[in-house]
């Protein structure tokens, strides 16, 4: 490949920009588009470089005939880019080949390079559709259908690992709830969603973090089968006879309360904003008194007075008689759980309302679009790569994309295409100098122009080898 012409259209790309109507406002906005041009060059030389070597090599005029060359358009992680891309046909069996589409593992009439799609994808695990089509390319913005169609073809999945826990806890919390997905064919779809952890890392401080906390998803298992994964999990990171307690904590649903098929000793414990935010409050219409007459009652096992205190809720308001007594035989299906939150080992209150606004809701509930049933499962899919800290790599967008293994198998095939080389050789033996001339800021005081010129001043020749 030819790096001198580079640096000559680079040298003079610099001048012209720079030479017209520079100002401290608009210099960095200059050296950003200078640097984008040089690059999306670099790249266009690269590929024309490889299209042009294979053309003229012993391997391509033994095996294959030219068809055609045309342009070809890549929207890549850097922006357009424009190409020559030359097909051939085999001289044995006829087929179509494209060098281009070898190189790059690009599929018939794809536009978008897996790079950038793997840029796509990678943003799309910290925000949402709309904002990875508008801000993961540089210089580019696409639609989020876009997105949508990229993140709904990922049928792998990455491989992670569970190491084993070196410090086994005493106690060990699980907290589940729901997301709610609107469908693009209509209707709602719950996903069972879950954390594990041990508790507080720090109990003295204001703002605290959970420790080893794991996260888990799903729109296609249900709350039975979660458990299922939930449990290979935590047999495989702790030492499951060695827990004093395990405390399994929600909001009372069944899906919730079928832990015990998994984890038969667990404590059941009822999530206490779902218990009094949601249950005593529309009750007792938040008088504190009244709900805090009804808690203890509901404690010390007065069931009866419990519901005589609902009843007289429900003469102050007949109307809502049918809703209040749908809280009440709730609350008083869950006893067991109330009574659970004041256990001695439970320490740490479940907070799975927060993190599931913070890690699912607000990219798949609070959506004013609909999922398809796939997109919505690897969508979920990649939010919890995302809370659980795993930094997606091209090799792991690969296998994700292609299935396990894809990224090492693709580099193989590519490495017996072409044996590259790069040409960087000189015509002439004699060293060459470049400068770049351009006018240099004006400062403030002479000491710091003094200063800037001896800076800028050339001290020894710049060669290129």
């Amino acid at each position: 490949m030819k790096i001198i012409p580079l640096i000559y259209e680079f040298t003079k790309t610099f001048n012209e920009t720079f030479n017209k109507n520079l100002t401290p406002l608009n210099l960095e906005s200059k050296i950003r588009d200078v640097g984008d041009t040089l690059t999306l060059k670099l790249y266009e030389s690269f590929l024309n470089y490889l299209d042009q070597k294979f053309k003229d090599s012993k391997q391509r005029k033994l095996n294959y005939n030219i068809k055609e060359t045309r342009k070809r358009t890549l929207i890549t992680s850097l922006g357009y880019i424009v190409v020559n891309s030359t097909s051939y046909v085999n001289k044995k069996s006829g087929e179509r080949f494209v060098l281009l589409r070898e190189l790059l593992n690009l599929k018939p009439y794809q536009r978008l390079t897996n790079e950038a799609e793997y840029q796509l994808i990678k943003y799309s695990m910290d925000e949402n559709m709309s904002q990875a089509a508008r801000h993961s390319l540089r210089n580019i913005i696409l639609s989020r259908s876009t997105v949508s169609k990229k993140i709904k073809v990922l049928d792998g999945s990455i491989a992670e690992n569970i190491t084993r826990c070196d410090n086994q806890p005493e106690v060990l919390y699980i907290e589940m709830d729901e997301i709610h997905a609107n469908l693009q064919k209509g209707g709602n779809k719950i996903c069972p969603c879950a954390i594990v952890h041990e508790g507080y890392e720090e109990d003295f401080v204001k703002r605290k973090k959970l420790k080893n906390v794991r996260y888990f998803a799903s729109s296609k298992l249900s709350y039975e089968e979660l458990w299922e994964v939930i449990f290979d999990y935590v047999n495989k990171k702790y030492d499951m006879d060695k827990f004093k307690v395990i405390f399994v904590s929600g909001d009372g649903a069944s899906g919730i309360k079928s832990y015990t098929n998994c984890f038969p000793n667990a404590k059941f414990v009822l999530d206490p904003f779902h218990y009094i935010k949601k249950h005593l409050n529309y009750i007792f219409k938040d008088d504190i008194c009244l709900r805090n007459i009804a808690d203890n009652y509901l404690r010390n096992d007065n069931i009866k007075d419990f519901e005589k205190l609902v009843e007289y809720q429900i003469n102050l308001y007949p109307d809502q008689e049918k809703y209040m007594k749908e809280h009440m035989h709730y609350i008083t299906n869950n006893l067991e759980g109330i009574k659970n939150q004041n256990d001695v080992d439970y320490k740490v209150h479940c907070s799975m309302e927060g993190h599931v606004n913070h890690a699912f809701a607000r990219y798949i509930t609070s959506s004013p679009y609909g999922f398809s049933e796939r997109g919505l499962e690897n969508k979920l899919k990649l939010l919890v790569y995302h809370a659980n800290k795993i930094d997606l790599t091209i090799e792991d967008y690969y296998n994700l994309k292609f299935g396990s293994n894809s990224y090492e198998d693709i580099n193989i095939k590519i490495r017996k295409l072409c044996d590259i080389k790069y040409d960087q050789k000189l015509t002439s033996n004699k060293p060459l100098e470049y400068k770049i001339y351009t006018h240099l800021p004006r400062l403030d005081s002479p000491s710091l122009n003094n200063r800037l010129k001896e800076l800028t001043s050339p001290r020894q020749e710049i060669y290129i080898i």
